[in-house]
């Protein structure tokens, strides 16, 4: 059968040769192409292999995953859990957990009020009523038309602090609902009419207005979130006119609409009451907040608030018309120390603990003893992470390198050089003493672990729960890194991958710069009281790249002054002010250049003030520790010491020094623990850029793709035969046509017999 070629692209074969010519070309090309299957099936290998490698890499990963566990500081102190009535007090343990019981009575829980108003005709039916009220510094304002359930809804808008509900019990029988959203005496609703009677009106408050917060010697007003904004505008209220209230029977005009915390406490202070108003700074949750606090001299002022100012403030409250749940602090004790809290979880009253109490009684206190104790099981289950890790790597391998003595088949990682190679390292590294370490536990042998015949990884239990509970310490420092000091100034803080154990030559310190704090002293002697308001802003390193503005009152004397600094949220972990033979003095709490600030006045330095002034007084700047490690370079931060990249043995080696003196101050025996070598062998074979999981992946990968274009070649080129050999075959078909043709033109003229 012949071959011809139609405009159309179809092949025809053997019309006039009558030979099998596509049979023919099939069988050649087949031929050229008997390479393909063999290409293609090393090429699956390949693939198969880095997948694998990619496989096996995780699996290290997981090994290094269930060292670094080991890591943290209280690794090795697990704290075991036990009380004696589950029913009185649950207990998780938290960071600093230690050994120790504690015994626990608990007579109240703590409860959020709930109080409600008096009966009314429905809870849809206009009210009429109209003004405003605050809650929780928000003002409500409501209309005449607004009817109990519109009122919720408006408080409820506020999303505040209190949920207020309706119960429908009936014609006649509707109530509003004010619920605290947080237990406690501090969480209490704060209440208030501003304007209008809404609240008195329907029953929910009722009776006298009294201090709502006391403080010591008086009465402290709700948290704003601004001392020199209009109170009015924070509130949300409007229309608002200047109302007078008296201050143990002084009158003190305040106009919300316009006044700030701070104006309100200077005028208070300005009218001589006979008492001290400030504006006090606190913290919640990250936000900055302000509060007016009034103190007498001796006892709690009296106030006199017919418009309900003091109120809208938070200073007064009238008492609840109609309460269903008191507010309570939870009330127990802890071996017999008695005990409050706001809320049923307390946190680090025992230290790393958090408990809730769950159940109370106030005549005959529910009671429940919580033992705490060393966990020497929970260590264990850690320690015993790398070896589950290990051997689950193990088996992976073993999976993927079967060897079939019958048939020699054998598994894609059989006899692979990177696996020999990565159980050889690792085996040792395990089991190999720490260097540098000494005494009783120097390696996992020491400790109860060992290889079976295979080659996994197992454990003598009891030999290791012994280790533990003897010498958890000495545990530890097979794992971390550890360091020891000669001197009780000179303490081991952290190290890095880089830093080389010091074994029996410890590291040499030596002290050129002690560190020291930033200090100011005030330019000005102060003899009086402040005579005007002072604005202080602290600025420096550590605030960052913001400022704190600290308002200093009308009549502050040199203690209020200290004291509101190192009162202040936003300085007292940050600085500490004291009185300098009557100059303030202020003294950095950190050492160094991260300890760096300075103060300025809005008021020129005078007798009457603080005497800081715009830019005036003395200030010393803190100096960072300068030194070296083991007699090369190191840089200094604060207190802290750290070797320096070009530092050949201690690079990375962090040390805190607070000592006063200069000089070779002591020594540091560093020893590097097991996880520290583990992770370095291990990283050899994971590290994303040269890890040799990785570079073997890629070098199959390139293989395959060199297989590929092999294949590629082979195939173009057979393909490209082909198409030469229909060629042929179609100008042969041709010239038989053509043959034939004058065959049979020959045949007509010849005679017929």
């Amino acid at each position: 059968m012949s071959l011809l070629q139609s405009t159309s692209g179809i092949s025809f074969g053997g019309i006039a040769s009558g030979l099998d010519t596509e049979g023919i070309i099939t069988k050649l090309i087949a031929i050229d192409k008997s390479s393909v299957a063999r290409l293609t099936r090393q090429k699956a290998i390949l693939l198969q292999k880095a997948d694998l490698y990619s496989t096996f890499k995780n699996q290290i990963s997981g090994i290094a995953q269930a060292a670094n566990a080991l890591t943290a500081p209280d690794s090795f102190k697990a704290v075991g859990i036990s009380v004696t009535d589950p029913a009185v007090i649950s207990v998780m343990t938290t960071t600093g957990a230690q050994p120790g019981s504690y015994d626990f009575k608990v007579s109240k829980l703590a409860q959020a009020q709930k109080i409600s108003s008096t009966a009314q005709a429905s809870t849809t039916a206009a009210l009429g009523q109209s003004g405003q009220f605050v809650v929780n510094g928000k003002v409500v304002t409501v209309d005449a038309t607004d009817s109990l359930q519109s009122i919720a809804g408006k408080v409820n808008a506020l999303n505040n602090g209190v949920a207020a509900g309706v119960v429908n019990g009936g014609t006649g029988q509707a109530f509003l609902t004010f619920t605290a959203s947080s237990t406690g005496l501090v969480n209490k609703p704060e209440l208030s009419d501003l304007s209008g009677s809404t609240l008195s009106s329907l029953g929910i408050l009722a009776g006298a207005a009294t201090v709502r917060q006391a403080i010591p010697n008086g009465a402290a007003s709700f948290s704003l979130s601004s001392s020199s904004t209009a109170v009015g505008g924070i509130l949300g209220g409007a229309g608002l006119a200047p109302q007078t209230v008296q201050v143990n029977g002084v009158n003190v005009s305040i106009d919300l609409s316009t006044d700030s915390l701070q104006a309100i406490a200077d005028k208070i202070n300005l009218a001589s009451v006979g008492a001290a108003a400030s504006v006090v700074t606190s913290v919640d949750k990250g936000v900055t907040k302000y509060s007016l606090q009034i103190r007498g001299a001796s006892s709690t002022p009296t106030f006199t608030d017919s418009n309900n100012t003091l109120a809208s403030l938070g200073i007064l409250q009238q008492g609840a018309g109609h309460e269903l749940i008191a507010a309570q602090d939870a009330q127990y004790t802890i071996d017999n120390v008695a005990l409050t809290s706001a809320t049923n979880t307390i946190e680090n009253v025992v230290v790393g603990t958090k408990i809730t109490l769950l159940k109370a009684d106030a005549t005959t206190p529910a009671s429940s003893t919580l033992n705490l104790s060393n966990d020497a099981g929970a260590v264990g289950a850690k320690v015993k992470g790398i070896m589950g890790a290990f051997n689950q790597t193990l088996a992976f391998i073993s999976q993927n390198s079967q060897f079939d003595a019958a048939t020699f088949a054998s598994g894609p990682l059989f006899s692979d050089s990177i696996v020999r190679q990565f159980q050889s390292s690792v085996h040792s590294t395990l089991l190999s003493n720490v260097p540098g370490l000494t005494g009783k536990y120097k390696n996992l042998i020491d400790i109860g672990f060992s290889l079976d015949t295979t080659g996994n990884m197992q454990v003598d239990d009891t030999k290791l729960q012994a280790a533990i509970t003897a010498d958890a310490q000495s545990v530890q420092q097979i794992f971390q890194n550890f360091g020891r000091s000669t001197s009780g100034t000179l303490s081991y803080v952290s190290s890095t991958s880089a830093t080389v154990s010091s074994n029996i030559v410890p590291y040499d310190v030596n002290i050129t710069q002690v560190a020291t704090k930033t200090q100011y002293v005030a330019a000005t002697t102060k003899t009086g009281p402040n005579t005007t308001s002072e604005k202080l802003t602290f600025s420096g390193s550590m605030f960052g790249a913001g400022n704190v503005d600290l308002t200093i009152d009308i009549g502050a004397s040199m203690s209020d002054i200290v004291s509101k600094i190192n009162s202040d949220p936003r300085l007292k972990d940050l600085l500490i002010a004291s009185d300098n033979a009557g100059k303030l003095q202020i003294d950095s709490t950190r050492f160094g250049t991260n300890g760096l600030f300075n103060v300025v006045s809005n008021q020129s330095p005078l007798a009457t003030n603080s005497g800081v002034g715009f830019a005036a007084g003395s200030l010393v700047n803190g100096l960072d520790v300068t030194g070296t490690i083991a007699g090369q370079t190191a840089t200094g931060v604060g207190q802290f010491l750290t070797g320096d990249k070009t530092n050949t043995v201690a690079n990375g080696l962090q040390l805190q020094y607070t000592g006063s003196t200069t000089g070779m101050i002591g020594s540091i025996n560093f020893t590097s623990g097991l996880i520290g070598v583990l992770n370095n062998t291990l990283n050899t074979f994971t590290d994303f850029t040269n890890g040799q999981t990785v570079t073997g992946q890629k070098s199959l990968q390139a293989q395959a793709t060199t297989i590929q274009s092999q294949i590629d070649s082979v195939n173009k080129r057979a393909d490209d035969r082909a198409t030469e050999l229909r060629a042929k075959f179609t100008i042969m078909e041709q010239k038989i046509q053509q043959l034939q043709a004058q065959g049979n033109q020959l045949a007509t003229l010849l005679p017929v017999k």
